[in-house]
């Protein structure tokens, strides 16, 4: 169910806005963004945000100034999973060149606790869908992060979701 739902939401974002495949400022940010991301550069991935910057990660519930929720999220997976990286699928933008959607693999190797998962030593790799919105200056305002968090506990080998 959670798959189906994930995949329903993600698809009516897409669906509502026209594209164009030309990149543009949320484009180009985006492809910053997860360039540095790649690179574990948390410091320089906040950079990309403007300084009312927010992220809101729909399936851990963690929405916030980019300055609480990105430590607490991306330097706390990257401590976790040293290995962290990313595969970038697809970016495509909105017309006004405001918002991209990404389709992203997210993978790693668990080497500490961590979101209440045990370290097995296991490896997850995930889809995931961003939205990232730009102000006409092209900095981040908003990004948005869609997964399948049963999936990722799967992989990693929690079986109980407290």
């Amino acid at each position: 169910m959670t798959r189906i739902i994930r995949t329903l939401t993600a698809a009516a974002i897409v669906a509502t806005a026209p594209f164009v495949a030309i990149a543009g400022p949320a484009a180009d940010a985006a492809e910053a963004f997860f360039d540095r991301y790649r690179a574990q550069d948390v410091p320089a991935m906040i950079e990309l945000f403007s300084p009312e910057g927010t992220v809101e990660y729909i399936p851990f519930g963690f929405s916030g100034p980019v300055e609480e929720v990105g430590p607490g999220s991306w330097g706390v997976l990257i401590d976790a999973f040293p290995d962290l990286s990313n595969e970038v699928h697809s970016i495509t933008e909105d017309a006004a060149g405001t918002r991209a959607f990404v389709d992203v693999n997210i993978s790693g190797t668990q080497a500490k606790d961590t979101f209440g998962i045990v370290n097995r030593g296991r490896a997850y790799d995930l889809r995931h869908m961003f939205v990232i919105e730009v102000d006409a200056a092209g900095g981040i305002t908003h990004v948005t992060a869609f997964w399948d968090n049963a999936d990722w506990y799967r992989q990693l080998g929690r079986t109980q979701i407290d």
